[in-house]
């Protein structure tokens, strides 16, 4: 399969244009699901993270000023949502729990 080089149009993403958001998801589902596999060792939350971040993109694409290329805004969506599945994961510590030294 021959990839597709031509520059995804924001405009057309804004504009609800479903084949290029298509396009953004074919170019984009690899790449930052390995991220996603990379920071959390797990491929059903890589997928979860996956999928959350292209849920935000749609949601969200109005906020994007294009002050950085759409690549670093969607990197920077899928780390944040991995970042905060690890915090949603990892065991609360409680104040009694650092007074008896657990």
């Amino acid at each position: 399969m021959v990839e597709d080089q031509t520059e995804i149009s924001v405009e057309a993403l804004r504009t609800g244009n479903r084949r290029e958001f298509a396009r953004l998801v074919d170019r984009y589902s690899g790449p930052l699901y390995r991220l996603a596999l990379k920071m959390l060792g797990n491929p059903r939350d890589a997928e979860d993270v996956l999928q959350n971040t292209f849920l935000k993109v749609f949601q969200h694409l109005d906020e994007f000023e294009g002050r950085s290329s759409l690549s670093t805004w969607l990197y920077r969506i899928a780390s944040n949502e991995a970042l905060m599945l690890m915090r949603k994961q990892r065991p609360e510590i409680t104040l009694s729990d650092t007074k008896t030294g657990r």
